[in-house]
């Protein structure tokens, strides 16, 4: 039987319109009075992922930012920081390349400097808070995420491989939405958040459920036997995995949900 699920958010839960499926709250209430866990797990801090969910997010649980921190009913319950010294040297490499943005995600704020035009209006129309600072290497918080705004339409060469050639060995590191490079500490990222529920909740792999549309999702979706892909995922991540399921304009996780695991209640 079914006791854990998490799915992924941007391209999976949520819809072009931005909002979370119209059954999604009585979907969660079912499985939770079943003490069936449903949580949300994302690259986005907690605000941005619980604000989609309205008050029903006070109740919830919240992998955030791609792993480093899972949050339940609105506290943190762990977090994985980055040391300060590798925070500074990431920004050095970043500050190499051209058309790069940084963003330094702490626990008391979000931290970015000026940048290009196209960063300046993606942090101005999707991302609140922010801390405007003028000096990232001043930054006095526990740095849990760095991330880099890439819109040149070829993320994988221009930022991803030369990132990860010099960090992949001790970090985390994750494309995400085509736009983004997520750097953590080697101990965060979705599929270790998911194992330290599984070992919470005394879950198993076999009792897990997952769903993701993105490469950064396959650590998550690795570790649930039942690792749904969404119709509108690349087709070689489609290709990986046994169980499919319909898009996020179609309500795909929902479906899937209430397919394997409400109507079997």
């Amino acid at each position: 039987m079914i006791k854990l699920i998490a799915t992924d958010l941007d391209g999976t839960l949520i819809n072009d319109r931005r909002t979370v499926p119209d059954d999604f709250e009585e979907i969660w209430n079912i499985l939770n009075d079943n003490n069936i866990v449903l949580l949300a797990a994302s690259g986005r801090d907690y605000n941005g992922a619980a604000g989609f969910f309205g008050p029903l997010a006070e109740k919830m649980m919240f992998i955030c930012d791609n792993g480093a921190n899972i949050y339940d009913k609105g506290q943190v319950i762990e977090s994985h920081n980055i040391p300060v010294e590798k925070v500074h040297a990431m920004l050095r490499e970043i500050d190499k390349i051209e058309n790069a943005d940084p963003m330094l995600c702490g626990t008391h704020g979000t931290y970015v400097t000026a940048g290009s035009p196209a960063f300046m209006a993606k942090m101005a129309n999707h991302y609140s808070p922010l801390t405007w600072v003028d000096d990232l290497y001043a930054v006095e918080d526990d740095i849990f995420k760095v991330s880099v705004y890439d819109a040149t339409g070829d993320i994988k060469n221009h930022t991803y491989l030369p990132l990860a050639e010099k960090f992949e060995k001790e970090n985390t590191i994750h494309m995400s939405a085509n736009i983004w490079v997520d750097i953590m500490d080697k101990t965060a990222d979705k599929g270790l958040a998911i194992q330290s529920l599984q070992k919470m909740f005394g879950v198993s792999y076999d009792e897990t459920m997952a769903f993701g549309d993105f490469y950064n999702d396959e650590p998550l979706l690795k570790n649930a036997k039942y690792a749904f892909v969404m119709e509108n995922a690349p087709d070689d991540l489609k290709e990986k995995y046994e169980y499919h399921t319909s898009s996020n304009k179609d309500s795909g996780v929902t479906k899937a949900i209430r397919q394997w695991v409400v109507d079997k209640l």
